[in-house]
């Protein structure tokens, strides 16, 4: 197949969910129950180190945009089925699973390649995909201190050795939502604009959310607002589980160099596929405006397995300390780290309890 029409898979996924959306009932699990399959699938294939070659360049660049519509469309016919009555009880829980996860798994991933685009109109794409997840306009906090203090403390992304991914989830999103605020006010300051000014992003940002918040109620009706809440709360924690994943437990002397051992890699073919290439994790930190067809695969890099099964595995802390995470650390010690930053594992392996 031709590697141009390759990433349109998160797009049939989201498809397919939506469809099996509109049928009611079981369908409602339709889209978490694809998620799984794909994850177990995804283990067994061989991991793909292939450069892409693209035919159709335009075709790449415009396929990140049309994940909102896609993915406004799958919420809206969620709220449809809820006010119809054809979603209820367990199968209500289907919808929000299947909504909240596909949103937070390829919305973050869309949004990741937007919010690096040097325009207004890419960024405010990842805008407004974020308003899909509950956390729009992270961009600030990703590009203005994720990537320049990642694998240190001053990174409020990178989680730490022994940390679950339920703490981690809320010191995440912490750190992301004041790091907005921190840079977006001292951006509207300099220009001498109050901090709610429509000269501002963060203005929009509110503005965007709102408007989906009222779409989707108005047509879900009053159970519309609990849904949408705890929907965004698994669509967030997802979105945040991408870090947890690609960073866990790294370590970095701070100020210096960004090296391709400071990210995990989660090289399997579905996982490249659905997640726009952010799980070439290295290679986008060597060089974060590269676009995600130009990404070239580090196969001497640190190697997680399919992103989709660390998503399952980190919901359950010794399941993913055991068999995931402390044995691919323990090799990162030993074969990737510095000399400084061994002595930085050290400490972080004492702080966790580790022997």
């Amino acid at each position: 197949m031709c590697d141009s029409f390759k990433y349109l898979a998160s797009l049939l996924l989201i498809g397919i969910a939506a469809a099996g959306m509109a049928a009611g009932g079981l369908g409602s699990w339709t889209g978490v129950a694809a998620f799984v399959v794909l994850a177990v699938v995804d283990s067994l294939l061989a991991p793909d180190f292939s450069s892409r070659k693209i035919r159709y360049p335009w075709l790449a660049r415009c396929l990140p945009y049309l994940h909102y519509p896609a993915l406004f469309g799958f919420w809206m016919v969620f709220a449809v089925q809820i006010s119809a009555g054809e979603i209820s009880g367990w199968n209500l829980l289907g919808g929000v699973l299947s909504v909240g996860v596909l949103n937070g798994a390829i919305g973050l991933a869309t949004a990741h390649e937007l919010m690096h685009g040097n325009n207004l109109f890419a960024r405010t794409g990842a805008d407004l995909i974020g308003t899909c997840y509950g956390v729009p306009i992270t961009d600030l906090g990703h590009v203005h201190v994720h990537h320049i203090h990642l694998d240190t403390p001053a990174d409020g992304d990178t989680p730490i050795r022994g940390e679950s991914l339920y703490r981690f989830v809320l010191r995440s999103v912490k750190a992301q939502i004041g790091e907005t605020f921190r840079l977006e006010f001292a951006y509207l300051r300099k220009i001498d604009k109050s901090p709610w000014s429509p000269f501002g992003r963060l203005f929009w940002g509110v503005m965007f959310e709102l408007l989906f918040a009222i779409c989707f109620i108005w047509l879900a009706g009053p159970i519309g607002l609990p849904v949408l809440l705890i929907t965004w709360i698994i669509g967030f924690s997802v979105m945040a589980d991408y870090n947890y994943a690609q960073h866990y437990g790294l370590v970095r002397v701070p100020g210096a160099p960004i090296k391709p051992h400071h990210a995990w890699n989660h090289l399997q073919p579905f996982s490249r596929l659905l997640a726009y290439e952010i799980t070439t994790h290295s290679e986008h930190h060597l060089d974060p405006d590269v676009s995600y067809t130009d990404l070239t695969p580090l196969p001497d890099a640190p190697q997680m397995p399919s992103i989709l099964v660390c998503f399952i595995a980190s919901l359950v802390p010794l399941l993913w300390d055991k068999m995931i995470a402390r044995p691919r650390l323990q090799h990162w010690d030993q074969h990737f780290a510095s000399d400084e930053e061994r002595v930085l594992a050290a400490e972080a392996n004492r702080v966790a309890g580790w022997c």
